[in-house]
C-alpha cells in the first residue's frame, strides 16, 4: 500500500571526442530526450537512464566537462546491451556509472531522520546539486522526501540535506529496506501508529466501486496498509440497522486527517454526495467537523468539495483518470 525506499534513475557518463554526433545518434536511435539534469531527474523514475556526455572523463561528475544531458526510457542494463550492438558505440571512448541515488520516504521531522541516518551510516551531508557534482561512481546519495515514492520526483521534493555515502550501493539499499520503518518512526517521534475502521455506506449498494476508489486514494497518496475487510451492520438510528462494508486500516497519519481526506471522497465534482465514509477509532466515531482545518468551509458539502480539489491536485493524472472512471461507473448505479 505504500513504499518506503526505492532507487532513483541510474546514470551513465560517456566520454566522446564528438559530443554532438553522439548526441544526435542517441536521440535518433534510442529516442533519447535532451534536457538539463533537473528536468531529467523530474521526468525519470527508477526505470529510466540519465546519460551525461563529456569531452573529458573526470573522477567526479564535473559540470565543466559535461556537455550534454539526455534521458532514455529504458533501464541501464538493457540500454547498454542495445548500445553494444549500435554503430554509435564507436563514438564512445570511455564510460562509467555516475553516483547512485536512493529515495527514502519520511514523515514528520525529516531533519531528525537525516541526522539519524548520518549517525548510523556516516557520510557527508550537503545540498543535492553540490553533492552530485563532487561525487564519483562509488558514491551513493540518500535523499529523503515526504512525498509518495510511487511517482516522479523533483529535486524540490527532496529534503535540503542529502547524505552522501561511499558504502556499496547494494549494501545501503538492503539495509534501508530492512530498517525503513525504524527511520519512518523516528520522524513521527516513535508515536504509535493508528488502527482505524472505515465504514462504507451506499444506499445504492455500489460497495465494490467505492472500495476501489478508497484503494486508489490509499495507494495514490501512500497513506498506510489495509489490514482487513468485512461486512457488518451499523445503526444510524434507534432500532434501524443498515449494511456497511468495514475496512481496517493501519496508518501513521492522525485519524482526523484520514477523515478529512475521506470527506473529500464523498462528493462528486458537481457537489452531489454519493457515499458515506465513516471513520472510527476504538469504536469512537470521528465527526466531520472534528476533521476540518481552520480555513475549511463550515458547511459539509463546501468543505467536501474543497478537500476534493486538494486531493486531485496531489494525485497523478493516471490516478485521477482511474477515479473518474470509477465515479462514472458509480453514477450508472443511480439510474
Amino acid at each position: 500500500m505504500f513504499s518506503l525506499v526505492r532507487s532513483g534513475p541510474k546514470m551513465l557518463l560517456f566520454k566522446s571526442s564528438d559530443v554532438n554526433t553522439l548526441k544526435t545518434k542517441l536521440i535518433e536511435d534510442f529516442e533519447a530526450l535532451e534536457c538539463d539534469f533537473s528536468e531529467a531527474f523530474e521526468q525519470a523514475t527508477e526505470y529510466y537512464t540519465i546519460l551525461f556526455i563529456a569531452d573529458e572523463m573526470k573522477t567526479t561528475l564535473s559540470n565543466e566537462s559535461i556537455k550534454v544531458s539526455l534521458i532514455v526510457h529504458e533501464e541501464s542494463d538493457k540500454l547498454l546491451c542495445r548500445l553494444f550492438k549500435a554503430p554509435c558505440n564507436q563514438l564512445i571512448t570511455e564510460l562509467r556509472t555516475a553516483p547512485r541515488i536512493l529515495l527514502m520516504r519520511g514523515v514528520g521531522d525529516l531533519s531528525k531522520v537525516v541526522g539519524q541516518l548520518q549517525t548510523d551510516f556516516g557520510g557527508v551531508l550537503g545540498i543535492f546539486s553540490e553533492l552530485m557534482e563532487s561525487s564519483n561512481d562509488a558514491s551513493t546519495l540518500v535523499c529523503l522526501t515526504d512525498k509518495p515514492l510511487n511517482r516522479n520526483m523533483s529535486t524540490t521534493d527532496l529534503h535540503p540535506q542529502i547524505l552522501r555515502l561511499n558504502n556499496r550501493y547494494a549494501d545501503v539499499y538492503k539495509t534501508l529496506r530492512m530498517q525503513a520503518l525504524k527511520y519512518l518512526n523516528i520522524g513521527i517521534e516513535n508515536r504509535d501508529w493508528n488502527e482505524i475502521e472505515i465504514r462504507i455506506f451506499d444506499r445504492y449498494s455500489a460497495y465494490e466501486l467505492h472500495y476501489e476508489r478508497l484503494l486508489e486514494l490509499f495507494e495514490g497518496l501512500e497513506l498506510g496498509i489495509v489490514l482487513g475487510e468485512s461486512w457488518s451492520k451499523d445503526y444510524p438510528r434507534l432500532f434501524m440497522s443498515v449494511e456497511v462494508y468495514r475496512v481496517r486500516f493501519f496508518t501513521f497519519h492522525e485519524p482526523a486527517y484520514i477523515k478529512r481526506l475521506l470527506l473529500g471522497m464523498e462528493y462528486l465534482s458537481d457537489g452531489s454526495r454519493m457515499v458515506d465514509y465513516d471513520v472510527y477509532v476504538n469504536h469512537k466515531k470521528i465527526g466531520w467537523t472534528d476533521a476540518l482545518l481552520k480555513d475549511d468551509a463550515r458547511s459539509r458539502n463546501l468543505a467536501g468539495l474543497k478537500v476534493r480539489e486538494e486531493l486531485l491536485s496531489r494525485l497523478t493524472q493516471k490516478d485521477i483518470s482511474d477515479l473518474q472512471d470509477l465515479e462514472t461507473a458509480i453514477i450508472t448505479t443511480r439510474t
